[in-house]
């Protein structure tokens, strides 16, 4: 004991390393990040072969996420180390690089070629599922690809435009109408602290969709403006920058007759309540759905929106239009798609998906069922 009392400091360290095992093993697991607005790896399975598995797949790899995701005190470690790292004039934190005027733009240097190649062969072929109905697609690109100027030098994302032109060519040659959205969107078209599109940017895309199918683009009354200051994303949520500047979210109180959610009634096209949350984004739409289904008697004609998030602040536009739109979202759609396009009586289909989730969705076989 004498001789251990020695080293005070390496006594005091071990002890530190043991207490946190302690504590995380006692500390229950939580099913989901409300900071980081996704699903947290839980406690994997333990076999043999999984064991032996060396892939992302196997226990080795998702027993560590598990041992991360689920770390006491994770969300105040991530605080600690982006203060520590601004400190020594770092420009990025947890997959986040921070930009010019409080930009904060997603690390995306790699994606999965072969994944998005098959979703848009899955696009194609659903064009010759359905070769009368009118089709457009609009893919969003990632806001590094619009606000250039601020965006931090040497990032070497992903080349996302190269790629998009190349898929723009495909799906018209099968059928479906395009618009560059590249040359749509301008410098108040993304948030400052999160992934998606501001309403701005998203009214600005839906001018555009209105002009290359022929219909009127409504202009709302600025009466019917809403705002709620104070928004911080989840690029904020990943990085939490110690100098943030927040963003202000804003959603025009849009006339409609019914919204129904998987089947069930919902109060208007917007869940306010999550105003008062962490996700706020996710208000728009009632967030991520299976179907939704909106009904206005003003509009005419009936509209399917095959989706990702990025349409939910899109789509209340277009309810100014159509008498129906239904809008589908493969990741909570298991069955249906097939029977739901047969029978549905549509007039038109768009396609909306930001590039990203373009290429890691592993969802669109569903639109053959």
């Amino acid at each position: 004991m004498k001789h251990l009392l020695r080293y005070p400091v390496s006594i005091i360290f071990f002890a530190l390393i043991l207490l946190l095992c302690v504590a995380n093993i006692l500390s229950p697991d939580h099913e989901a990040s409300e900071t980081e607005n996704r699903p947290l790896q839980q406690l994997p399975a333990f076999s043999f072969s999984s064991m032996l598995d060396s892939s992302a797949r196997g226990f080795a790899q998702k027993f560590e996420t598990y041992l991360s995701d689920q770390f006491i005190g994770r969300d105040r470690w991530i605080t600690a180390k982006s203060v520590a790292e601004a400190a020594l004039g770092k420009i990025e934190n947890n997959g986040v690089a921070y930009g010019r005027n409080g930009h904060l733009f997603g690390i995306y240097r790699a994606y999965d070629e072969e994944n998005y190649d098959e979703n848009v062969a899955q696009l194609v072929s659903l064009s010759e599922r359905a070769p009368a109905l009118e089709k457009i697609v609009l893919l969003v690109p990632s806001a590094y690809e619009v606000l250039t100027d601020l965006v931090p030098a040497h990032l070497g994302n992903v080349d996302e435009i190269s790629k998009l032109r190349e898929t723009y060519d495909t799906l018209a040659a099968a059928g479906y109408e395009t618009v560059d959205l590249v040359s749509v969107l301008d410098a108040d078209s993304y948030y400052r602290t999160d992934h998606h599109w501001t309403t701005h940017g998203a009214y600005l895309a839906y001018r555009a969709f209105c002009e290359q199918v022929g219909i009127s683009a409504v202009v709302p009354d600025e009466s019917l403006r809403r705002e709620s200051a104070g928004f911080l994303g989840t690029y904020y949520n990943k990085a939490k920058n110690y100098n943030v500047v927040a963003d202000t979210l804003v959603y025009y109180d849009l006339p409609v007759g019914t919204v129904t959610v998987n089947g069930e009634a919902a109060d208007g096209l917007y869940d306010i309540e999550k105003l008062s949350t962490r996700d706020r984004y996710a208000m728009f739409l009632h967030g991520n759905n299976g179907v939704t289904v909106i009904g206005n008697e003003a509009g005419e004609g009936s509209l399917l929106v095959v989706k990702d998030s990025y349409a939910n602040s899109f789509v209340p536009f277009l309810t100014q239009n159509y008498r129906t739109v239904t809008v589908v979202d493969l990741r909570y759609l298991p069955t249906g798609f097939e029977e739901l396009l047969r029978t549905g009586g549509f007039d038109r289909l768009l396609i909306l998906y930001n590039f990203e989730n373009l290429a890691s969705d592993r969802n669109f076989y569903r639109l053959q069922y």
